[in-house]
């Protein structure tokens, strides 16, 4: 018994030697250390507006904002659209970002797997010292 039971064992030990090895790894995590690419969707905004439309390649992206001040508090919204035209009409709302800090705050949507060609973002109730908002999307 104990023979048989080593022979099983140096079997195991020679296969699992001869195998190649497999990488394993969750949803987001890169195994082959594939590139990041962080575009700005629109950066210095200072007012409430509506940016211009930016192409984003199909697939997952994250979308992050930043709002920045000088003194005291400091707000602004940022709304996310995806859109099939060349100018920012006829979005669909893909994610609402909510910012306030005293002098910097930083936030993301989750994982967005929407397929338009074209993103935009409105920005409201920007207020403060020198608030002033960006929001980039990497994929």
């Amino acid at each position: 018994m104990r023979q048989l039971r080593r022979l099983l064992l140096t079997l195991c030990a020679s296969l699992l030697v001869s195998l190649p090895l497999v990488a394993v790894a969750g949803p987001n995590t890169a195994i082959t250390g594939g590139t990041v690419t962080t575009i700005p969707i629109a950066t210095g905004v200072t007012t409430d507006t509506t940016s211009a439309v930016v192409d984003v390649p199909n697939g997952r992206k994250t979308f992050f904002g930043q709002v920045e001040c000088t003194a005291g508090a400091c707000t602004q919204t940022q709304a996310i659209y995806g859109t099939n035209y060349p100018t920012a009409v006829k979005g669909v709302l893909i994610c609402t970002i909510t910012l306030s800090a005293t002098s910097t705050d930083y936030d993301a949507c989750p994982v967005v797997t929407a397929a338009f060609p074209r993103y935009y973002v409105i920005t409201t109730s920007t207020a403060g010292t020198n608030a002033t908002g960006a929001i980039y999307v990497s994929y």
